[in-house]
């Protein structure tokens, strides 16, 4: 650096090389004096965020057929409603995402390696590396859902299933809604929700994102689920902006919601995405008198919902496979 300055001072005059040397190390003691009394006032517990101001995310759930699947065609042959992994994957290989969450029931009917080797692997696999995996029922058709925790390895972050991580600028909460196979369960006071609870109030004031694999609320087949009305209600105190669900095999967008399934500006909102490839499904009965809806719905498509995450505010839009552009939902929304 001495010698940067000496150039630049052409080396003719000494008395300006003390003052360059005196300043220079005048400007680097402040510079560190800032960044030191900036770490020492950090809160505690918080990390410094270096990240993108822009990510990603593609986010869909009941994706591969089992091997022996009749509808599991070989290529070549004309597709059906069912067992479309493969191209649904190509959208999603298409968006190039930043992340793939990965919504549960990854791999039917029983997730053996065998499966994910030959049918999840080459076409949601190709995005493995990019994958964040949820915890559906599926998974635990194997003991302790090992397979699935085998194949995702450290990208499963918790082996019960819940955890936090950052996506760009969000903060992602990753949830268990299996609450028979998590220790103590979903409710209020069980691990899962007082972790939960701690987690967000120490996210500060970003943008939050949640993930689990029975959705609280849906029209679908099989439809609205209670257990995880203590996990949406702690997502609602804490002021979170979106939850992403599988399990019923179809798309629906909600309004945002308070926990008593009633329109809510400073609600949740949430996304059900079970259109991965392995079927889709419409209601067999009419919806129950006073059942909350969606505000979007699609029972014949398969596709995925991209989402473009930015610090204060976020986009969405499903791309359903085989459709026209009038059917895409799309729409954007700022944080709370």
């Amino acid at each position: 650096m001495i010698g940067i300055v000496r150039r630049l001072l052409g080396g003719r005059s000494r008395r300006r090389m003390r003052w360059a040397r005196r300043h220079l190390i005048l400007w680097t003691s402040a510079a560190l004096v800032v960044a030191l009394v900036a770490v020492l006032m950090w809160p505690a517990g918080r990390r410094f965020i270096i990240a993108p101001s822009v990510v990603t995310v593609v986010a869909v759930g009941d994706m591969a057929c089992d091997p022996a699947d009749p509808d599991l065609k070989p290529a070549g042959e004309p597709p059906g409603d069912r067992c479309r992994q493969k191209s649904v994957s190509d959208l999603a290989v298409a968006v190039d995402p930043d992340y793939l969450l990965a919504l549960g029931d990854v791999q039917y009917e029983v997730p053996t390696r065998e499966a994910f080797r030959t049918v999840y692997g080459p076409s949601y696999g190709r995005l493995r590396n990019r994958t964040v995996p949820v915890f559906g029922n599926q998974e635990y058709k194997v003991q302790d859902a090992s397979s699935f925790k085998t194949y995702f390895g450290d990208r499963v972050r918790d082996p019960r299933g819940f955890w936090s991580e950052e996506i760009g600028q969000w903060h992602l909460v990753v949830l268990n809604s299996n609450c028979s196979a998590v220790s103590g369960g979903c409710a209020r006071g069980s691990p899962q929700q007082s972790w939960l609870a701690a987690d967000l109030a120490a996210a500060g004031d970003r943008c939050v994102i949640a993930a689990w694999h029975h959705p609280r609320w849906s029209s679908g087949l099989a439809g609205s689920d209670d257990r995880t009305a203590d996990l949406f209600r702690t997502l609602y105190d804490n002021q979170v902006e979106l939850v992403l669900s599988g399990h019923d095999a179809h798309y629906e967008r909600f309004a945002p919601m308070n926990p008593d399934g009633q329109r809510d500006d400073q609600g949740v909102r949430q996304f059900v995405v079970g259109t991965g490839g392995q079927a889709h499904y419409r209601p067999e009965l009419p919806p129950v008198a006073g059942a909350v809806k969606g505000e979007y719905v699609d029972y014949d498509h398969h596709g995925v919902l991209s989402l473009t995450l930015r610090p204060a505010s976020y986009q969405w839009g499903f791309r359903p496979l085989e459709a026209s552009e009038t059917l895409v939902d799309e729409g954007s929304a700022n944080c709370l």
